[in-house]
């Protein structure tokens, strides 16, 4: 008991040193110790309650590798927009030199040698530069840094559509995938309760052993189906946890939530949503009217370049030049300093014409991305409507599957009809599911793409 009791206290000291150890750490670093890595934490949030697919996207956006690297390139052309403004602002240079000579300098004034010079001269210089006119150089070169963001800004959101369409393809196939799973499995089950009715009717002598062979047959394939399709919900479960960037070991639990398929919407407002919305028109857009800028900086080398300019210099004995017995130790000049370049063998010429092609090929490409777009729409849409219409065909073609499945069951209970047909009409109920759920699902897999095609959300009939 005693032994008990201090084992006990031992473990609370331990523990509040523990705890102290913490707090101290916090104290020190200003970072608190977590307590489980942000996986498991996510892990332990998507165990306790369902995960559906609105949640899914949210987070994804939040923590998928492919949209955070293309927020850095969108803060990196924000840095590049900084740095060409900084250009309008003066600039101030500094230069410092040590010069030794072999020998002092000095000259001649009537046979007499006078010196002029340190053996070593410290030498330093100050300029603060303002440019005046650079023939709209700068602006052009800020232009196209901020069409540079805009265009990155534009990859972004063509990045993000994609990791929605992802997830949700992601999300649906998983969900897909439990069903097909739970259809093999189900299978199964049926199967060997077939195979037990055939033996136990084949000891009765009322059937012959060949039906017991055809259930071990139909059983044997049904478990390679159900172990297929246990292999590829893996595989589905890996795809979704690698786009929210959770561990491959995280368990999620889904929601799929109202599966019911809505009416279609107008196609003629699909095409013009499209190309309002489509990141990847904007940005050609935006590139287009970059090129332009690009001939506007190229023509600035035809003007003159003007700026003015402070200069400050100290040159002597010492490190800081604090002497010099032979001239001024420091001075300051003011000016203005105008650049004109009169021939460089037709560089400007050829820098304007490299942007006037580069505008003639984008144009071209942003006519033909328009065809393309379309066409995506157009495609995404009738595969909607296919899919929309399958979703009704196989849920009739289940309910005869089903219909035939009891009848004829109830045909060979009064020796109608021979085992085969039982095998069969329970395969056609298998297939059937399956052939439901890939429609019910396929609906909303091609909704995602028909989403990601026009950019965006899609408005059903009746909105």
């Amino acid at each position: 008991m005693n032994d008990r009791r201090m084992c006990g206290g031992f473990l609370k000291i331990a523990s509040a040193g523990l705890t102290a150890a913490a707090i101290f750490l916090v104290l020190l670093t200003g970072t608190p110790v977590p307590a489980a890595s942000a996986q498991e934490d996510s892990s332990s949030e998507f165990a306790s309650q369902p995960l559906s697919r609105d949640v899914a996207i949210e987070y994804a956006l939040s923590h998928n590798r492919l949209l955070k690297s293309s927020r850095q390139d969108v803060n990196a052309s924000g840095e590049k927009v900084k740095e060409s403004r900084a250009d309008f602002f003066p600039r101030i240079d500094s230069e410092y030199s040590f010069t030794q000579l072999q020998n002092q300098p000095f000259a001649m004034f009537d046979s007499i040698k006078a010196f002029t010079g340190y053996n070593s001269t410290n030498h330093w210089e100050f300029e603060l530069k303002q440019p005046l006119f650079t023939g709209f150089n700068l602006t052009a070169q800020l232009n196209i840094s901020k069409m540079d963001l805009k265009i990155s800004e534009y990859r972004y959101a063509e990045v993000r559509l994609n990791v929605i369409q992802e997830v949700q393809r992601a999300f649906w196939r998983a969900i897909l995938g439990e069903k097909l799973l739970k259809v093999a499995k189900d299978n199964v089950h049926s199967l060997e309760v077939q195979r037990q009715n055939a033996e136990a009717n084949y000891k009765q002598g009322v059937v012959a052993q060949n039906d017991v062979l055809k259930a071990d047959v139909a059983l044997s394939h049904a478990k390679l189906q159900e172990r297929t399709a246990a292999k590829q919900l893996v595989i589905y479960f890996a795809n979704l946890n690698q786009l929210l960037d959770l561990g491959t070991e995280t368990k999620l639990k889904l929601s799929q939530g109202d599966v019911k398929p809505r009416g279609l919407p107008d196609q003629e407002e699909l095409y013009v949503l499209a190309e309002q919305r489509r990141p990847e028109i904007s940005a050609i857009k935006t590139a287009i009217q970059q090129a332009e800028e690009g001939v506007r900086a190229a023509r600035s080398r035809y003007y003159p370049q003007v700026s003015a300019f402070v200069d400050y210099h100290r040159e002597g004995e010492g490190f800081f030049a604090e002497k010099n017995a032979y001239y001024n130790v420091d001075n300051t000049a003011v000016g203005l300093k105008v650049d004109l370049n009169l021939f460089e063998g037709g560089k400007t010429n050829a820098a304007m014409k490299e942007w006037q092609y580069r505008k003639v090929g984008l144009d071209e490409r942003y006519r033909n991305l328009r065809q393309q777009v379309l066409v995506q729409v157009e495609d995404a849409f009738e595969q909607l409507k296919v899919a929309r219409a399958n979703i009704e065909t196989a849920y009739t073609a289940l309910t005869q599957a089903e219909e035939n499945e009891r009848m004829t069951t109830i045909q060979y209970k009064e020796q109608m009809v021979i085992f085969l047909e039982v095998l069969n009409a329970q395969v056609f109920v298998s297939q059937s599911r399956v052939d439901y759920y890939e429609a019910l699902y396929g609906y909303q897999i091609a909704k995602a793409d028909l989403e990601r095609a026009t950019g965006g959300p899609v408005p059903e009939a009746g909105e």
